[in-house]
């Protein structure tokens, strides 16, 4: 079975004591919009930690855990590499297959936006 990020547990018990949503995710590292961190946080405090356990039937968040943890890491190093490039490195590398577009949102929330190319 598929997990979330359970550095959203770490964000829920931050916003429990009283950390502002944005503050609580920043510290937490979790990317998320104000309404799905409250919505995350009603889930915990309703569900526990069983919250965490996948329960869509279509595509769980594919950019977690270790694949975001490379593809930030492999943006900073290689910060001309394009999307296709990215893709392919991490169906390769993960098994996981990721639509360009959300790379790259991954990749502007993360401020590690490819360099615009220069005219010759």
């Amino acid at each position: 079975m598929a997990h979330q990020d359970p550095a959203k547990i770490k964000m829920a018990e931050l916003m429990l004591i009283g950390v502002n949503w944005e503050e609580a995710a920043r510290q937490a590292g979790v990317l998320t919009s104000r309404s799905s961190a409250y919505w995350f946080l009603d889930a915990y405090l309703l569900r526990g930690e069983k919250v965490l356990e996948e329960w869509r039937r279509g595509h769980a968040h594919k950019l977690v855990g270790d694949v975001l943890v490379w593809l930030v890491a492999e943006c900073r190093e290689k910060p001309e590499s394009t999307a296709r490039d990215l893709r392919e490195a991490i169906d390769n590398r993960f098994g996981v297959r990721v639509n360009k577009d959300h790379i790259n949102r991954v990749r502007r929330a993360h401020g590690l936006s490819r360099p615009k190319k220069r005219p010759v």
